[in-house]
Protein backbone atom coordinates (compact mmCIF):
# COMPACT_ATOMS: atom_id res chain seq x y z
CA UNK A 1 0.00 0.00 0.00
CA UNK A 2 1.57 3.17 -1.01
CA UNK A 3 2.40 5.52 2.01
CA UNK A 4 -0.08 8.45 2.56
CA UNK A 5 2.76 10.93 2.18
CA UNK A 6 3.88 10.06 -1.39
CA UNK A 7 -0.25 9.84 -2.31
CA UNK A 8 -0.60 13.24 -0.90
CA UNK A 9 2.37 14.82 -2.82
CA UNK A 10 0.65 12.83 -6.17
CA UNK A 11 -2.24 14.26 -5.40
CA UNK A 12 -1.19 17.78 -4.95
CA UNK A 13 0.91 17.66 -8.25
CA UNK A 14 -2.21 16.31 -10.07
CA UNK A 15 -4.26 19.09 -9.08
CA UNK A 16 -2.08 21.60 -10.04
CA UNK A 17 -2.08 19.61 -13.39
CA UNK A 18 -5.32 19.69 -14.00
CA UNK A 19 -5.72 23.15 -12.95
CA UNK A 20 -3.26 24.13 -15.86
CA UNK A 21 -5.40 21.92 -17.89
CA UNK A 22 -8.79 23.92 -16.60
CA UNK A 23 -7.29 27.52 -17.41
CA UNK A 24 -6.96 26.37 -21.04
CA UNK A 25 -3.24 26.15 -20.50
CA UNK A 26 -0.96 23.81 -22.80
CA UNK A 27 0.85 21.95 -20.37
CA UNK A 28 4.05 22.20 -22.47
CA UNK A 29 4.46 25.77 -21.55
CA UNK A 30 5.10 24.51 -18.10
CA UNK A 31 7.75 22.22 -18.47
CA UNK A 32 11.00 24.54 -19.02
CA UNK A 33 14.36 22.36 -19.02
CA UNK A 34 16.79 25.52 -17.93
CA UNK A 35 14.46 26.16 -15.23
CA UNK A 36 14.32 23.51 -13.64
CA UNK A 37 17.89 22.74 -13.57
CA UNK A 38 18.26 26.11 -11.97
CA UNK A 39 15.55 25.51 -9.29
CA UNK A 40 16.68 21.78 -8.65
CA UNK A 41 20.48 22.34 -9.05
CA UNK A 42 20.57 25.43 -6.73
CA UNK A 43 17.93 23.79 -4.25
CA UNK A 44 20.22 20.96 -3.49
CA UNK A 45 23.01 22.68 -3.86
CA UNK A 46 22.62 25.45 -1.08
CA UNK A 47 21.07 22.73 1.18
CA UNK A 48 24.25 20.94 1.06
CA UNK A 49 26.38 23.55 1.61
CA UNK A 50 24.33 24.41 4.96
CA UNK A 51 24.91 20.74 6.57
CA UNK A 52 27.56 17.99 6.31
CA UNK A 53 27.21 15.33 3.95
CA UNK A 54 26.48 12.90 6.53
CA UNK A 55 24.18 14.90 7.81
CA UNK A 56 22.45 14.79 3.88
CA UNK A 57 22.61 11.27 4.02
CA UNK A 58 21.50 10.39 7.17
CA UNK A 59 18.14 12.67 6.05
CA UNK A 60 18.48 10.58 2.77
CA UNK A 61 17.70 7.63 5.11
CA UNK A 62 15.72 8.37 7.65
CA UNK A 63 13.24 9.76 4.80
CA UNK A 64 13.52 6.74 3.21
CA UNK A 65 13.24 4.66 6.35
CA UNK A 66 9.83 6.65 7.46
CA UNK A 67 8.60 6.11 3.65
CA UNK A 68 8.50 2.32 3.45
CA UNK A 69 8.96 1.60 7.41
CA UNK A 70 8.11 -1.69 8.70
CA UNK A 71 5.01 -2.73 10.88
CA UNK A 72 6.13 -0.45 14.37
CA UNK A 73 6.81 -2.77 17.41
CA UNK A 74 3.88 -4.33 19.36
CA UNK A 75 5.42 -2.74 22.51
CA UNK A 76 2.60 -4.40 24.64
CA UNK A 77 2.61 -7.72 24.36
CA UNK A 78 6.48 -7.67 23.79
CA UNK A 79 6.59 -6.14 27.72
CA UNK A 80 3.92 -8.71 28.54
CA UNK A 81 6.42 -11.94 26.74
CA UNK A 82 9.04 -10.21 29.00
CA UNK A 83 7.54 -9.94 32.48
CA UNK A 84 5.72 -13.56 32.25
CA UNK A 85 9.56 -14.87 31.57
CA UNK A 86 11.27 -12.52 34.10
CA UNK A 87 8.32 -14.05 36.61
CA UNK A 88 9.07 -17.37 36.42
CA UNK A 89 12.72 -17.24 35.40
CA UNK A 90 14.09 -14.06 36.65
CA UNK A 91 15.82 -10.98 34.69
CA UNK A 92 18.72 -12.37 33.69
CA UNK A 93 16.74 -15.03 31.81
CA UNK A 94 16.22 -12.01 28.80
CA UNK A 95 19.82 -11.83 27.96
CA UNK A 96 18.87 -14.29 25.16
CA UNK A 97 15.73 -12.24 24.04
CA UNK A 98 17.28 -8.87 24.11
CA UNK A 99 19.94 -10.93 21.37
CA UNK A 100 17.01 -10.75 19.22
CA UNK A 101 15.35 -7.61 19.41
CA UNK A 102 15.26 -5.54 16.24
CA UNK A 103 14.62 -2.26 17.79
CA UNK A 104 18.38 -1.10 19.37
CA UNK A 105 16.95 1.54 21.76
CA UNK A 106 15.01 -1.80 23.50
CA UNK A 107 18.02 -4.24 23.36
CA UNK A 108 20.10 -1.64 24.80
CA UNK A 109 17.41 -1.31 27.86
CA UNK A 110 17.10 -4.75 28.60
CA UNK A 111 20.70 -5.67 28.44
CA UNK A 112 21.04 -2.91 30.94
CA UNK A 113 18.61 -5.10 33.35
CA UNK A 114 20.39 -8.26 32.63
CA UNK A 115 23.85 -6.59 33.50
CA UNK A 116 22.07 -5.53 36.69
CA UNK A 117 22.13 -1.82 36.54
CA UNK A 118 20.53 0.52 38.82
CA UNK A 119 17.42 2.15 38.10
CA UNK A 120 18.69 5.50 38.13
CA UNK A 121 22.00 4.43 35.79
CA UNK A 122 19.49 3.23 33.54
CA UNK A 123 16.85 5.95 33.47
CA UNK A 124 20.13 8.30 32.93
CA UNK A 125 21.56 6.45 29.98
CA UNK A 126 18.27 5.61 28.14
CA UNK A 127 17.13 8.86 28.57
CA UNK A 128 20.05 10.39 27.29
CA UNK A 129 20.25 8.09 24.03
CA UNK A 130 16.44 9.20 23.58
CA UNK A 131 17.04 12.79 23.37
CA UNK A 132 19.95 12.39 21.26
CA UNK A 133 18.34 10.76 18.67
CA UNK A 134 15.15 12.97 19.11
CA UNK A 135 17.89 15.83 17.89
CA UNK A 136 19.15 13.61 15.03
CA UNK A 137 15.53 12.94 13.87
CA UNK A 138 14.74 16.51 13.97
CA UNK A 139 17.98 17.42 12.43
CA UNK A 140 16.64 15.30 8.94
CA UNK A 141 13.23 17.30 9.01
CA UNK A 142 15.03 20.50 9.15
CA UNK A 143 17.20 19.54 5.81
CA UNK A 144 13.78 19.20 3.82
CA UNK A 145 12.76 22.55 5.77
CA UNK A 146 16.07 24.04 4.40
CA UNK A 147 15.55 23.41 0.93
CA UNK A 148 12.18 24.51 1.29
CA UNK A 149 13.57 28.01 2.15
CA UNK A 150 15.94 28.16 -0.70
CA UNK A 151 13.32 27.00 -3.41
CA UNK A 152 11.34 29.74 -3.80
CA UNK A 153 14.32 32.20 -3.01
CA UNK A 154 15.76 30.57 -6.37
CA UNK A 155 12.79 30.68 -8.13
CA UNK A 156 12.81 34.40 -8.10
CA UNK A 157 16.76 34.59 -9.23
CA UNK A 158 15.88 32.37 -11.91
CA UNK A 159 12.80 34.70 -12.58
CA UNK A 160 15.14 37.70 -12.90
CA UNK A 161 17.27 36.11 -15.01
CA UNK A 162 14.62 35.53 -17.44
CA UNK A 163 13.64 39.38 -17.11
CA UNK A 164 16.75 40.56 -18.07
CA UNK A 165 17.01 38.30 -21.05
CA UNK A 166 13.84 40.03 -21.66
CA UNK A 167 14.87 43.42 -21.69
CA UNK A 168 18.11 42.23 -23.47
CA UNK A 169 15.40 41.75 -26.86
CA UNK A 170 12.67 44.43 -26.53
CA UNK A 171 13.47 44.80 -30.35
CA UNK A 172 11.34 41.56 -30.42
CA UNK A 173 7.80 41.47 -31.34
CA UNK A 174 5.15 41.73 -28.82
CA UNK A 175 3.95 37.72 -28.88
CA UNK A 176 8.15 36.81 -28.53
CA UNK A 177 8.23 39.07 -25.49
CA UNK A 178 5.25 37.46 -24.06
CA UNK A 179 6.66 33.90 -24.65
CA UNK A 180 9.99 35.47 -23.02
CA UNK A 181 8.09 37.11 -20.19
CA UNK A 182 6.06 33.83 -19.13
CA UNK A 183 9.10 31.26 -19.60
CA UNK A 184 10.89 33.63 -16.96
CA UNK A 185 8.16 32.76 -14.72
CA UNK A 186 8.21 29.59 -14.60
CA UNK A 187 11.43 29.49 -12.43
CA UNK A 188 9.17 30.98 -9.56
CA UNK A 189 6.22 28.74 -10.52
CA UNK A 190 8.91 25.90 -10.06
CA UNK A 191 10.55 27.45 -7.13
CA UNK A 192 7.23 27.89 -5.04
CA UNK A 193 5.86 24.34 -6.54
CA UNK A 194 8.77 22.30 -4.94
CA UNK A 195 8.91 23.95 -1.67
CA UNK A 196 4.99 23.42 -1.12
CA UNK A 197 4.07 20.34 -2.78
CA UNK A 198 7.22 18.43 -1.98
CA UNK A 199 10.28 19.34 0.44
CA UNK A 200 7.70 20.80 3.24
CA UNK A 201 5.52 17.82 2.63
CA UNK A 202 8.86 15.73 3.55
CA UNK A 203 10.00 17.96 6.04
CA UNK A 204 6.54 17.87 8.14
CA UNK A 205 6.63 13.79 7.80
CA UNK A 206 9.74 12.88 9.07
CA UNK A 207 8.77 15.97 12.10
CA UNK A 208 5.78 13.27 12.52
CA UNK A 209 7.89 10.09 12.32
CA UNK A 210 10.33 11.37 14.66
CA UNK A 211 7.11 12.26 17.14
CA UNK A 212 6.35 8.81 16.98
CA UNK A 213 9.62 7.48 17.75
CA UNK A 214 10.07 9.59 20.24
CA UNK A 215 6.66 8.20 22.55
CA UNK A 216 7.86 4.58 21.60
CA UNK A 217 11.61 5.45 23.32
CA UNK A 218 9.85 6.86 25.85
CA UNK A 219 7.05 3.94 26.33
CA UNK A 220 10.43 1.78 25.90
CA UNK A 221 11.82 3.50 29.03
CA UNK A 222 9.04 3.80 31.08
CA UNK A 223 8.54 -0.19 30.46
CA UNK A 224 12.42 -1.12 31.38
CA UNK A 225 12.02 0.75 34.90
CA UNK A 226 8.66 -1.27 35.38
CA UNK A 227 9.78 -4.59 34.61
CA UNK A 228 13.09 -4.20 36.30
CA UNK A 229 11.24 -2.70 39.29
CA UNK A 230 8.91 -6.21 39.60
CA UNK A 231 6.14 -4.03 38.72
CA UNK A 232 2.88 -6.04 38.30
CA UNK A 233 1.45 -6.42 34.57
CA UNK A 234 -1.45 -3.97 35.27
CA UNK A 235 1.18 -1.18 36.51
CA UNK A 236 3.89 -2.24 33.56
CA UNK A 237 1.01 -1.32 30.93
CA UNK A 238 -0.48 2.09 32.84
CA UNK A 239 3.41 2.83 32.88
CA UNK A 240 3.73 2.47 28.68
CA UNK A 241 0.33 2.86 27.41
CA UNK A 242 0.11 7.17 27.18
CA UNK A 243 2.91 6.95 25.11
CA UNK A 244 1.43 4.15 22.43
CA UNK A 245 -0.39 5.22 19.63
CA UNK A 246 -3.44 4.09 19.26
Amino acid sequence: MMHPTILGILAAILSVLVAILLEGASLRSFFHLPAFLLIAGGTIGATIASYSLSQIATAIRDLKASLFEREPLDLKNTFYRFWEKARREGLLSLEEDAKKLQNPFLQKGIQLIVDGSDPRTIEEILWEAHEEQEKKDMRSAKVFETAAGFSPTIGIIGTVLGLVTVLENLESGTKVLGQGIATAFIATFYGISFANLLFLPLSNQLKSNAKRQSNERQAILRGVLALQSGENRRILAERIEPFIEN
